[in-house]
């Protein structure tokens, strides 16, 4: 259990943390829409780029972010000694 006077530290990190996780995620977002008419120009593996980097990728980004922010975040539960052992 977290104490008392932690509470307030760790739950500042855990929002930072997060925001700091999001932040890829959502550049990326932007980047694809943006870019998207020009790299439906060329094609790979017969779909046009825009689709093959949109559709596989975003579900690569974001299993990259929750896999990265879990990490994250156990290090910052084990700093604040909020972490659960199995």
């Amino acid at each position: 259990m977290i104490e008392l006077k932690e509470r307030k530290p760790y739950w500042r990190h855990t929002k930072v943390q997060m925001l700091i996780s999001l932040v890829p995620f959502l550049a990326a977002m932007v980047t694809f829409v943006l870019f998207a008419e020009e790299l439906n120009v060329r094609r790979f593996l017969g779909f046009p780029l825009g689709y093959f980097l949109v559709a596989p990728g975003f579900l690569l980004l974001g299993l990259v972010t929750v896999a990265v922010f879990v990490n994250r975040q156990d290090a910052v539960d084990r700093w604040h000694g909020a972490h659960e052992d199995l």
